[in-house]
């Protein structure tokens, strides 16, 4: 698994797992997915949705430092027993936001 981005106009909106480039791009694109109707209802610190709806949402391969906040906020996840490995959790599906939400930065992404 490889750590992804998606971004909207630019804009680094959340970081995410995904086999390779084509399923990262399937899980952007997906219109019944949950990435799509989360980034449609989270808003960010200026008060508006991440995401208008509209807007082409890219995935790229992230960077290191995009990285390193993903496995940092799966860890942390793991330790808060947020993901619950013995339950069967897959930390894969670990979703984290990188902009500022007023009420999250990190949501499992649901198969």
């Amino acid at each position: 698994m490889k750590t992804y981005v998606a971004s909207i106009g630019g804009k680094a909106a959340l970081a995410f797992r995904a086999e390779d480039d084509d399923q990262a791009r399937a899980i952007v694109d997906d219109d019944d997915g949950s990435m799509r109707s989360d980034l449609k209802v989270l808003v960010g610190a200026n008060g508006t949705p991440l995401w208008d709806g509209k807007s082409a949402i890219e995935a790229r391969e992230a960077t290191a430092a995009q990285q390193k906040e993903w496995e940092q906020s799966r860890d942390q996840a793991i330790r808060d027993g947020e993901i619950d490995l013995d339950a069967g959790n897959d930390p894969d599906e670990w979703n984290v936001y990188l902009t500022s939400a007023p009420l999250t930065n990190k949501i499992r992404r649901k198969s």
